[in-house]
Parts: C-alpha cells; structure tokens; sequence
C-alpha cells in the first residue's frame, strides 16, 4: 500500500512537471501572429538579432519601407520604424542624417507618396545575383540590387544599388544607395 501511495506522488508529480512545461511552452503561441507588421519590425531587438549578411539588412530595411507606404501605423510606431532603419545606417550615413532630420524626411516621403496615391506593391531582389564584396580603403563593402514594383500614378518598377559597410563589430550597415 505504501509503494502505491508513492507511486501515485510521483505520477501526480510528473503530470504537474508536464502541464507546468506545456503551458510555458505555449503561453506565446499566436502572439506574433496578432502583431502588425509595424508592430513586429519595432519589436525586433537589433542589439541582439542584428542580420547577419548585407543582403538581410537591406531586406529589413526594405521591409520597414514598405510599411511606411502601407499607412496602417500611428504617428508613434512610424517614429519608432524611422529609429530601426536608422539603426540599420552606417555612422557616415548617420552623421549626414541626424535622427530627427531623417524622421522628417521619412514623413515627407510619406506625404509625397500619399498625394500621388502610390506605393511599394512588391520588393524584390533577384536571387539570381550576387552581393558582389568589394575591399575599398580597407573596409570590407557590399553592393546588393533591389528592384521595386510601384502603384499610382508613378507605376512600374525601379531599381536600386544600395552600398553598405561593415563596422568595427562585423555588422553590416548601409552606407548609401542609388539608382543604376
């Protein structure tokens, strides 16, 4: 009797160890997917997830463009979006754009696209070439191609060359861009 009374904690035991495990597992299941977009990119920890290659920041930061034209966001979530594509610059791209300067240049975009009732429909950057990496004074740079699908009244695609840098940690940062 007394081996069944142990053997009976023990089950109990376990069961609780399990359901207490279980539930701690998947008390976030579905979060994420109840956050906007918006919500997501201001959400990213960039001290600690920080992307790996030239080509994930340069999709990160593409990604928080085509939310700035999307509109679905408050004043205070396109102010912090500004904050991560500003984190995701160079030092020299930052010193040429303070943060508040870029937040307004940002909210002029915005204004701009609106009027003309356009936006970034698609985004893409062919897989099909390569980040070509340069060594230029030393410094290890990389050129990535992203081509835009746009709407309204400036409808079709365009294309861009964004150039970026690693810094003194490895990370790579966007140093400039432009039109091929």
């Amino acid at each position: 009797m007394k081996h069944l009374k142990t053997a009976v904690i023990v089950v109990l035991c376990a069961g609780l160890c399990l359901g207490y495990y279980y539930y701690l597992t998947h008390r976030g299941a579905g979060k994420e997917e109840a956050l906007s977009e918006a919500e997501m990119i201001i959400t990213r920890n960039l001290e600690k997830s920080y992307p790996k290659t030239a080509r994930e920041v340069v999709k990160f930061y593409n990604r928080i463009l085509k939310c700035y034209y999307s509109k679905e966001y408050t004043d205070e979530q396109l102010e912090q979006m500004a904050g991560q594509a500003w984190k995701l610059m160079d030092e020299e791209l930052q010193e040429a754009n303070p943060k508040d300067a870029y937040l307004e240049s940002v909210k002029n975009d915005i204004t701009q696209f609106n009027k003309e009732k356009g936006g970034i429909y698609s985004i893409s950057m062919d897989g099909s070439k390569e980040v070509i990496e340069k060594t230029i004074q030393g410094r290890e740079c990389a050129y990535v191609d992203v081509t835009y699908s746009m709407k309204g009244k400036g409808a079709g695609r365009a294309s861009q060359t964004y150039i970026l840098r690693k810094d003194e940690g490895g990370r790579w940062r966007i140093l400039d861009f432009y039109q091929p």
